[in-house]
């Protein structure tokens, strides 16, 4: 996932390399403060951690689900996914929720990764939080060929604003370009 997430960045921004993106475990957060800084999965864990396969429920009874953060290297910028595992309840495979922080670093970046995870599953990109496209497109190919910044000058925290800009509708959202690194 996250090989094909920078890869789908640097597609989606005209960039020849992106920022490292760090995922992270067992983070913790009390009235919307971080408690507890996680484990940065190590490459063993990266390679060994599939989104697709059946999750196990928890000890309550609810569906199984896996929690990770992804950290932008050089930003204070991220995202939260959320794997849950619906089977029991409704038949169906287990699904991917990215969820951003409200800047344009952190939309774009979630964005990739959204497209990217739909892209190597053979799933559909829905974008039911941000609603960055107009209903029709949920192919994620189709919609990166049609949103793809040209190459040009510009730095990465720049190019994600761009790219996010030439959604009007959006209405200059997310005001914020990054986060300020603490």
């Amino acid at each position: 996932m996250v090989t094909a997430a920078r890869a789908t960045l640097a597609e989606l921004l005209g960039l020849d390399t992106t920022p490292e993106l760090s995922v992270f475990a067992d983070r913790r957060y009390e009235q919307g403060r971080r408690v507890a800084s996680g484990r940065r999965l190590d490459a063993f864990e990266l390679r060994s951690t599939t989104i697709g396969d059946r999750i196990e429920r928890g000890l309550n009874g609810m569906p199984g689900s896996i929690h990770l953060e992804i950290d932008v290297s050089g930003f204070a910028d991220g995202a939260w996914l959320l794997v849950i595992d619906h089977e029991p309840e409704t038949g169906s495979t287990p699904e991917a929720v990215f969820s951003p922080y409200r800047t344009c670093v952190s939309v774009v970046v979630t964005l990739a990764m959204a497209l990217a995870v739909a892209d190597r599953t053979g799933g559909q990109f829905t974008d039911d939080q941000i609603q960055l496209l107009r209903p029709g497109l949920t192919h994620p190919r189709h919609i990166v060929t049609a949103t793809r910044l040209p190459r040009e000058p510009g730095d990465f925290a720049q190019k994600c604003e761009r790219y996010l800009r030439q959604f009007a509708h959006l209405g200059g959202w997310p005001r914020d370009v990054s986060m300020e690194r603490s």
